[in-house]
């Protein structure tokens, strides 16, 4: 089996796309292990797609998968797990916000015993840089906050886009999990701790990128509903296993 599967959502990203490719090829074909890398095409408008199969005509590692319309990146990412082979599968946002070398922090919380390990760019630690933009961040600890008090206490960070799942847990949470939108973080996250799986979060180091996809003024309203969504499903017992 594979060892890891590195699973990129990507929604118009011919531009930023290219560099993050780059970096995470560089780095994990370096390190002498076996990997993938699964770009998510979320029904973008650009060449994307056309980008992704240039680029793995020259790299085999590198696959595409692509389907029109645009779904949102809660079912991008849902698309690109359960097509993931890896024993271990990293999900990284295609702006490359998250530097591929934090993965080995995330990799070591698996080795002694994690289920799931998820960057964090709230969680106090002043050995990491952390470079957001001031209303996005107050916007972040504002949502995180509200998602703390009813769903997830004790996680600082559900939003960072860099998360390492073990196969079988990633395969077990993304085969019930149902929004479509930014919230499925929340969602996944939820489902996860009610299993009983062990979720570590790690400081990482990460840095804004131009170009975001997420509009605050838009985003942000859906995703609070996407959270009232998940706690109202929790009440109803929605996420928990079937005997």
């Amino acid at each position: 089996m594979i060892e890891l599967s590195v699973v990129i959502p990507a929604y118009n990203e011919e531009g930023r796309l290219p560099r993050t490719l780059d970096s995470v090829y560089d780095f994990l074909s370096n390190r002498k292990r076996s990997f993938e890398i699964v770009v998510i095409d979320d029904g973008s408008e650009d060449r994307t797609t056309d980008i992704v199969l240039e680029y793995a005509k020259e790299h085999p590692e590198v696959r595409v998968k692509s389907y029109q319309p645009n779904r949102g990146k809660g079912y991008a990412v849902r698309v690109g797990m359960n097509a993931a082979l890896g024993e271990a599968i990293l999900i990284n946002d295609a702006d490359g916000s998250s530097p591929i070398e934090e993965v080995a922090k995330l990799e070591e919380a698996l080795a002694a015993g994690a289920d799931l390990a998820i960057g964090s760019r709230a969680k106090p630690d002043e050995s990491r840089k952390v470079e957001a933009l001031l209303h996005r961040k107050f916007i972040g600890n504002t949502f995180n906050a509200i998602v703390q008090s009813l769903l997830l206490p004790g996680i600082y960070d559900t939003q960072c886009g860099f998360k390492l799942f073990k196969n079988a847990v990633a395969k077990d949470i993304f085969a019930v999990n149902r929004i479509d939108g930014f919230g499925f973080d929340v969602e996944v996250l939820y489902i996860a701790k009610i299993r009983n799986y062990k979720i570590v979060e790690l400081a990482i180091n990460w840095a804004n990128m131009e170009g975001s996809k997420v509009n605050v003024l838009v985003d942000s309203p859906k995703m609070l509903l996407e959270v009232f969504k998940v706690a109202i499903g929790a009440w109803f017992g929605l996420y928990r296993r079937k005997p």
